[in-house]
């Protein structure tokens, strides 16, 4: 899974990316973050919410079993 989604999204995704591989709307992430429900690592830089494609591939794959 890491691989398929390294190729894909290189080594950062963007909330949008997370959102749109989660099937979930945006806002639900950003409520999530605010609230500190997300288990996702992420990174803030400005206005803009990044989450490092492996750690969030090993949380996908924690998930599932």
């Amino acid at each position: 899974m890491q691989t398929l989604l390294l190729e894909k999204y290189g080594p950062l995704m963007d909330l949008q990316e997370l959102a749109d591989l989660l099937r979930l709307k945006k806002t639900s992430l950003y409520q999530q973050i605010y609230q500190g429900q997300l288990d996702i690592p992420h990174i803030k830089r400005g206005k803009k919410y990044l989450f490092p494609t492996q750690q969030t591939a090993t949380y996908l794959q924690s998930q599932m079993q």
